[in-house]
C-alpha cells in the first residue's frame, strides 16, 4: 500500500461525520469548562471569538478536500495542518483545554489519511505543543501540562493506529474488489475467445469437408456422369461390344464414391473417445466405415488397455489417418489394427493390402496427414515407421513409452 491513501467516497463521508461530531462535543466541553472549572469569565466576546474559531476549525476539517485536491500535496499539507494547529492554539487560549484536546484527535487521524508517514510526526508534535501551551502559560501549570501531553500523546497514538488499520483494511478490500472485477473481465474475455476459437474451428472444418467433397465425392460423381453419358451415346449407336467393361468401370467409381461419402459422414459424427476408450473408438470406426464399405477390417488387442488420455488421443488420430489413406488412396480390401503393451511400451500397427507407395519419393513433401502423424508421435517422444512399396500395401508402426 502506498504511503498516501486517499479516502473513498463512503469512507470520506463517514470520516467527516466523525470529525464533525467529535469537534462539536469538544466545543461543548470547552464552554462547560469555561463556565465552571477555570474561573474565567464567560463573555459575549469569548463566545464569539472561541465559537468562531471553533467553527472555522470544523469547517476546514470537513472541507479539507478543497485544499488537498487543488494544491500540490506538500503545500496542501503545510497549509491545512498549520492552519488547524494555529486554530487549536487560539481555541485553547480563548476557551481552555477542557474540550480542545478532543477536537485535536480527528486531526491526528487526518494526518494518517492525507500525509506520508515521514510527515506525520511534525504534525503530532505541533498538536501536542499547541494543546499544552495554553494550560502551562495561562495557569502556570507545567506539571499538569506535561501530564496532559502524555495523555494526549497516547490518545493520538491510538487514533493514528486505528485509522491506519482501517485504511489498510479498506485498501485490501478495494484491491480485492478490483482483482475480482479484473478476474470477471478476464473470464468474459476468455469466454469470448473460446467462442471465437470454436467458431473458427467450425469454419475451418466446414472448409475442409467442402474441399474433401469437391476433391473426392464430387469428382467421382462427375466421372460417373461422364461415363454414363458416353456409354449412352455408344448404346444409341449400337456399339455394345464392351458393355460389361463399362458397367464394371461405373461400379468401381460408384464404390469409391460410396467409401469416401461414408468416411465424411463418420468424420461428421466421430465417436466419443473419452467415453469408449481407444479400443472402443477403433472398433466403432472399423464397424462404421471400413466394414460398411466392404473392407475386411480387424482389431487385434492383447488386453483392455488403460492409457493416458493424451496417448489415446494421439494413437486414435494416427490410426484414423492411416485408415483414411488406406480407404481413399490405396483402395485396400483388407486392413488390420493391432494394439500391444509390453511393460511401459505401447505399440500400434495399422496394416493394409492396398496399392502402397514409395516412402522415399514423398520424404521431402509429406502430405498433411502423414506430417500430422509424425508430429503427434514426436510430441510423445515416440517412434513412427511407415513401411510401404508399390503394390505391396502399407504398414504403419507406432511405438511410445509411457
Amino acid at each position: 500500500m502506498s504511503d498516501i491513501v486517499r479516502r473513498s467516497t463512503t469512507s470520506d463521508k463517514q470520516f467527516k461525520q466523525a470529525f464533525a461530531v467529535t469537534v462539536v462535543i469538544g466545543i461543548v466541553l470547552n464552554f462547560i469548562g469555561l463556565m465552571g472549572a477555570n474561573g474565567r469569565s464567560f463573555t459575549t466576546q469569548t463566545l464569539l471569538l472561541g465559537g468562531g474559531m471553533s467553527f472555522l476549525y470544523l469547517l476546514l476539517g470537513v472541507y479539507d478536500s478543497l485544499i488537498f485536491d487543488r494544491l500540490p500535496l506538500k503545500w496542501a499539507g503545510v497549509l491545512f495542518f498549520s492552519s488547524e494547529c494555529l486554530l487549536l492554539l487560539a481555541i485553547g487560549w480563548a476557551l481552555g483545554n477542557s474540550g480542545t484536546w478532543l477536537m485535536g484527535l480527528p486531526l491526528a487521524g487526518s494526518a494518517v489519511i492525507n500525509l506520508p508517514s515521514a510527515r506525520r510526526w511534525p504534525v503530532y508534535a505541533a498538536m501536542v505543543l499547541v494543546l499544552i501551551l495554553p494550560t502551562a502559560l495561562l495557569y502556570e501549570g507545567w506539571s499538569a501540562a506535561l501530564t496532559n501531553s502524555l495523555n494526549l500523546g497516547a490518545a493520538m497514538f491510538f487514533v493514528a493506529i486505528f485509522v491506519q488499520i482501517r485504511l489498510k483494511e479498506q485498501a485490501g478490500r478495494q484491491k480485492s474488489e478490483k482483482l475480482s472485477a479484473q478476474l470477471e473481465e478476464t473470464n468474459q474475455q476468455l469466454t469470448a475467445y473460446a467462442a471465437q476459437v470454436k467458431e473458427l474451428a467450425t469454419t475451418q472444418e466446414r472448409h475442409r469437408l467442402a474441399r474433401e467433397l469437391h476433391d473426392s465425392v464430387t469428382q467421382s460423381l462427375y466421372s460417373l456422369t461422364l461415363l454414363a453419358a458416353g456409354w449412352r451415346r455408344l448404346a444409341n449407336k449400337g456399339q455394345l461390344d464392351s458393355v460389361e467393361e463399362s458397367f464394371a468401370e461405373i461400379e468401381e467409381v460408384s464404390q469409391q464414391a460410396l467409401k469416401e461419402m461414408r468416411l465424411l459422414i463418420y468424420e461428421l459424427r466421430p465417436p466419443a473417445l473419452e467415453n469408449e476408450g481407444l479400443q472402443g473408438a477403433l472398433h466403432h470406426r472399423l464397424s462404421a466405415v471400413e466394414k460398411r464399405a466392404g473392407v475386411e477390417a480387424r482389431l487385434v488387442a492383447d488386453e483392455v488397455l488403460d492409457l493416458p488420455p493424451v496417448v489415446e488421443e494421439a494413437f486414435f488420430a494416427i490410426a484414423v489417418e492411416a485408415l483414411n489413406n488406406a480407404l481413399k488412396h490405396a483402395a485396400a480390401t483388407n486392413v488390420t489394427v493391432r494394439l500391444q503393451t509390453q511393460d511401459r511400451c505401447v505399440k500400434m500397427e495399422v496394416e493394409d493390402n492396398g496399392r502402397g507407395f514409395d516412402p522415399q519419393q514423398i520424404e521431402e513433401s509429406w502430405g498433411m496427414g502423414l506430417k500430422s502423424m509424425r508430429e503427434r508421435v514426436e510430441q510423445l517422444n515416440g517412434n513412427l515407421a511407415i513401411i510401404s512399396q508399390p503394390d505391396t500395401g502399407t504398414h504403419v508402426k507406432v511405438e511410445v513409452t509411457i
